[in-house]
């Protein structure tokens, strides 16, 4: 009778001692989940925060239509550091928001005054693993002036719907390596570096 009562005891206290140890090695699991989980959920918005900072410049399309810029090309000189440039293109500026469906293109037109070279990405930083520089290879075209362009297209159309406010954030890297420092026949040359964008109704 006694060791039935000490057997029953010992039972009790294993299986206290089982549903404690199964307690503690769940929420350790829970607790190793929340911080793998918190620690994704922050770097994705350290990069989204990196994406969207440092705009140099925002284009806005309403209805469809042509919109194109220049670069700055004083301050295109050879040095080891790429260039770094950044533009936005949204359907909405906090105002006025587009009550139509849109798609766009973009392409980048260079002279072919110096030996850069040309990538962009999309809603991506250049520096994430896997970065996808969405420019195909230059074409070179003449103008009714006789004047050499290098057109870089990017492949394919982006869409925007009316019924949310969409912002895509583009980085352009441009290479023009230290090594042409020394060279005097780029000294005197300016590029001039011209971003088109088209937009149309989505029918």
């Amino acid at each position: 009778m006694r060791g039935s009562i000490f057997q029953k005891i010992n039972i009790s206290l294993f299986e206290e001692k089982r549903r404690f140890l199964l307690f503690v090695v769940v929420l350790f699991l829970l607790l190793f989940l929340a911080y793998y989980l918190l620690g994704i959920a922050y770097a994705r918005y350290e990069v989204q925060s990196q994406i969207y900072a440092n705009i140099d410049k925002a284009l806005y399309i309403f209805k469809g239509e042509d919109v194109a810029f220049n670069l700055d090309p004083d301050g295109i000189v050879p040095r080891d550091e790429p260039y770094v440039y950044r533009f936005s293109v949204s359907n909405y500026d906090g105002t006025t928001y587009s009550d139509v469906d849109l798609s766009y293109t973009v392409s980048i037109r260079t002279t072919t005054n110096l030996p850069i070279s040309v990538q962009l990405y999309r809603n991506e930083l250049p520096s994430t693993s896997g970065a996808t520089n969405i420019l195909g290879a230059a074409r070179e075209v003449q103008d009714e002036d006789n004047a050499w362009y290098r057109v870089y297209d990017v492949s394919g159309e982006y869409q925007m719907l009316f019924e949310n406010q969409v912002m895509d954030v583009y980085t352009m890297v441009i290479t023009f390596p230290a090594i042409y420092s020394n060279n005097p026949i780029y000294a005197d040359y300016l590029e001039n570096i011209e971003v088109s964008l088209k937009s149309k109704q989505m029918v």
